[in-house]
């Protein structure tokens, strides 16, 4: 088996890369070649042709990940031409073409498809988004079910890691000890998942050759007022700067649905696959930076505060 991941220097895109390099699986990347990395084949979505990333692909089976995207909810009504070109044209056109070429393809579609009234979506669920960024991973879904059902399209919801890094919610978090209040919208309920389950996920679809729509997700839903309070009982830290603030507060140019938990029964069912708890991605998220026991470090924090 031999994998392509389109956009391997993303949040998502570059975690599953490194990995499957850690567990010598072969496996292309592709991105905005910056200094660092250099092993990755410079691709851009707008001018490059994915024919050419094909040519490099000398294996009978192959499975590619289409990680690129415009995530950035406001960006995708700011500059919504540019946004729709990579969320929409690109994706669809480089599907259909990685399709004829054999490829199994996986793509990551996302929560904010549904409008947030009810929660606790499931597949069967009819979508409605009320952004621009969930109408255009709408138009993508509605188009690979009709027209190319055997793509793996995962919904996903907030991707958190156990690593200390930018878009990484517990690390937001994290960088409000020094006092800073921790800002949640009132009445936003989500879902959560591990970065590790994402890259599980993908070999699964991967072995199994899986097709059509499914959720991911840790199966929980919280408020973020919920997920900041579990996040600092976790270092030890009794944080008292969390505040629920109405969504019109945060001046957000474009909408945000307010209920979009995850229900993941069909991966579950198909797969025998248990995803990663929030509790447990705390726990790894204070070994890895240097929590753990240590009373000195959660001293030192309670200093600060």
């Amino acid at each position: 088996m031999q994998y392509i991941i389109l956009g391997a220097n993303g949040y998502v895109g570059s975690y599953i890369y490194r990995h499957m390099k850690k567990d010598n699986l072969k496996v292309i990347g592709t991105g905005h070649c910056r200094e660092g990395e250099k092993d990755l084949v410079c691709f851009d979505a707008l001018h490059d042709s994915i024919t050419n990333v094909v040519k490099l692909v000398t294996e009978r089976e192959k499975t590619a990940i289409i990680c690129i995207a415009q995530t950035n909810i406001d960006q995708c009504k700011l500059d919504y031409d540019l946004s729709r070109q990579v969320n929409v044209t690109f994706v669809q056109s480089a599907t259909e073409k990685l399709l004829q070429e054999g490829f199994h393809v996986i793509y990551f579609s996302t929560d904010n498809v549904f409008d947030g009234m009810r929660g606790n979506y499931s597949e069967s669920d009819k979508p409605n988004a009320i952004n621009q960024y969930g109408k255009m991973k709408q138009e993508v879904e509605e188009c690979f079910l009709e027209k190319f059902p055997e793509v793996c399209i995962f919904r996903i919801p907030k991707v958190l890691s156990a690593e200390r890094e930018k878009q990484n919610l517990l690390t937001d978090f994290e960088s409000k000890l020094n006092g800073e209040e921790v800002r949640c919208i009132k009445n936003n309920c989500i879902s959560i998942i591990a970065k590790e389950d994402l890259y599980q996920a993908c070999l699964i679809s991967s072995k199994q050759k899986m097709h059509g729509l499914y959720n991911l997700s840790c199966g929980e839903q919280y408020s973020r007022k919920q997920l900041a309070e579990k996040f600092f009982m976790s270092i030890g830290v009794d944080y008292k700067k969390i505040v629920e603030l109405e969504l019109e507060k945060f001046g957000f140019s474009d909408a945000r649905p307010l209920n979009i938990g995850l229900d993941n029964s069909k991966f579950r069912k198909a797969t025998g696959y248990e995803f990663i708890t929030y509790d447990m991605l705390l726990d790894q998220y204070r070994i890895v930076n240097g929590y753990g026991d240590n009373r000195k470090t959660v001293d030192m924090i309670k200093k600060i505060m």
